[in-house]
């Protein structure tokens, strides 16, 4: 056991050798609309064919006025997908896109667009993996994003992260990270929790079934340095820190629990 399990571990070949099935979806590619600079509501920022699949409002840049956080998620029928039946997983899936838009309130009662982001938030692409979006909010003036993955077929992990974005110098930067992962035959967990603005990282290995395993916490530091803006990331499910690496830590295969495989 060398990583965290996250989705930028699966694509990368580390800790998780999940073993989907050769099986190849078609998704639909998409042409992403622009949206508009300014509007009057959050419904005149949504283009033709999309609608509003979160919306939140709250004050986001300290001016006293509630923002609009809103998530978009495409409509085209092209986009509804059927599962073949000898295949694992749900019968039919929405693989339509998402957009990440946030719009600041302005002195007139209008709004104007602040962040749009096609990247950042996932497709549903693969029929055995949940929808890998699990919502966005506003929290104490910062941008909350919730990933999930669980499989039912090829993977024992489960994973969730939480994303906290502020905005800083212009821009929404990462501010915080946590990642809570477990393997649901041997019931190990592993919970890491990243302060970037203190720079400082918490990691604790536990275990849902072995209450005789009890949990080891550990605790590091490492340079603030520069906050990551949101565009910078790329997709969210892509993102893996180096605190997710076991071995940051100081953690070798000895010292981890027996991966059962």
């Amino acid at each position: 056991m060398a990583r965290l399990c996250t989705r930028a571990a699966v694509s990368a070949g580390f800790l998780c050798a999940f073993l989907f099935p050769a099986i190849a979806y078609e998704i639909p590619e998409v042409a992403f609309p622009t949206l508009p600079e300014t509007a009057g509501s959050a419904e005149a920022f949504v283009p033709p064919l999309w609608g509003i699949e979160v919306l939140e409002k709250g004050d986001l840049n300290a001016d006293g006025r509630d923002d609009l956080l809103f998530v978009l998620k495409g409509g085209d029928p092209a986009s509804m997908m059927t599962n073949d039946p000898a295949s694992p997983g749900m019968a039919e899936w929405d693989a339509n896109p998402r957009i990440l838009a946030v719009a600041f309130a302005q002195e007139n009662g209008s709004y104007r667009l602040a962040l749009e982001s096609d990247e950042f938030l996932p497709r549903h692409e693969v029929p055995f993996i949940d929808d890998p979006f699990g919502g966005a909010e506003i929290a104490d003036g910062y941008i909350r994003i919730y990933l999930h993955y669980w499989a039912n077929a090829g993977s024992w992990y489960t994973s969730d992260s939480v994303f906290a974005f502020g905005f800083l110098d212009g821009a929404f930067r990462l501010i915080a990270y946590s990642n809570y992962t477990t393997k649901r035959n041997t019931g190990e967990t592993w919970d890491l929790a990243l302060d970037y603005l203190a720079g400082s990282a918490t990691l604790t290995i536990g275990s849902f079934s072995d209450d005789e395993a009890g949990e080891r916490d550990y605790e590091r530091s490492f340079p603030a340095g520069q906050l990551t803006a949101l565009g910078e990331i790329g997709p969210g499910w892509d993102f893996y820190p180096e605190q997710s690496d076991l071995s940051w830590w100081g953690i070798g295969e000895d010292d981890s629990f027996d991966d059962g495989e």
